[in-house]
């Protein structure tokens, strides 16, 4: 049996702070007390608080590729990704990856296989410090969404999957002038290029979107994944996720949308910033 004591902790519990100690055996909370506890480590007031659980971040992906067109050693880039989320106090993690390939990522196949699988692999051979698993984060607009789902949704560390459509003037970007500020001046496109890049994005939304979403979600029941919806706006939004039977709302971009999911029973999960060394969805 293996034992951990721990005392003079301000400890986290459900509905109040107290000061006192825990024990943990073979890996679960054996005891609290408000007292203090023999041959423990002493944390001098620090908290002790349960480990988060991070549902949402692409924090593993910005390490993988860390500039246009540059790709880490997945692995090496999976332990960097880590070791900063232990550190932040997440025990369990739901990398997201994304999927579907567009003119701004070029072909994805390569890059999705190699973060799940080094997921996968560092799983196998508990090289990790937090519990991770895999988000596939499906962009509906395009060609490939559907085949890069179809190919990992039954590995074992693949747990959920966001239904997602970052079209211009939809969801998150509600306005073109707001699509416009951030893509132009990222893709480094002309004005007429960027005119000609939202006609192109709307006509694959037009063309990909609504059969990837219905092709993904019968094939995620299938295997039992946890589906969430992205960036909802409006009331229309939150009736199609309700719908499609999904069980969280991410990052709802309305009131309105979030006051509907939350009646709705969704799990309502939004987004926080983090200094840059500890950039995770939280």
């Amino acid at each position: 049996m293996s034992e951990l004591n721990f005392a003079n902790a301000r400890i986290v519990l459900g509905n109040e702070v107290i000061r006192g100690s825990i024990s943990v055996r073979d890996g679960r909370i054996a005891a609290i007390d408000h007292g203090t506890a023999a041959h423990a480590e002493d944390l001098d007031g620090d908290y002790l608080i349960p480990g988060l659980v991070e549902l949402h971040t692409d924090h593993f992906e910005s390490h993988y590729k860390p500039r246009p067109g540059v790709r880490w050693n997945p692995m090496a880039a999976l332990m960097a990704h880590d070791a900063q989320v232990a550190g932040a106090g997440i025990t369990t993690v739901f990398d997201a990856v994304r999927i579907g390939s567009d003119p701004e990522t070029g072909d994805m196949t390569e890059d999705v296989a190699a973060q799940v699988g080094a997921i996968e692999a560092a799983d196998g051979t508990d090289r990790l410090r937090a519990e991770h698993f895999v988000h596939l984060r499906c962009e509906l607009p395009t060609r490939d969404c559907y085949a890069h789902f179809d190919a990992h949704c039954e590995r074992a560390v693949v747990k959920l999957a966001s239904v997602m459509d970052h079209t211009p003037g939809a969801r998150q970007y509600t306005t073109l002038d707001h699509y416009i500020a951030y893509y132009q001046k990222k893709l480094r496109l002309t004005d007429d290029e960027m005119q000609n890049f939202i006609v192109t994005r709307k006509a694959e939304r037009d063309l990909y979107s609504d059969r990837n979403r219905a092709a993904i979600l019968k094939r995620g029941r299938e295997v039992g994944l946890v589906f969430a919806s992205h960036d909802d706006a409006t009331l229309a939004h939150v009736e199609e996720a309700l719908a499609d039977r999904v069980s969280i709302a991410e990052f709802p971009t309305t009131l309105e949308a979030a006051k509907a999911a939350h009646a709705g029973g969704l799990a309502v999960l939004m987004g926080a910033p983090i200094s840059p060394a500890k950039a995770c969805s939280m």
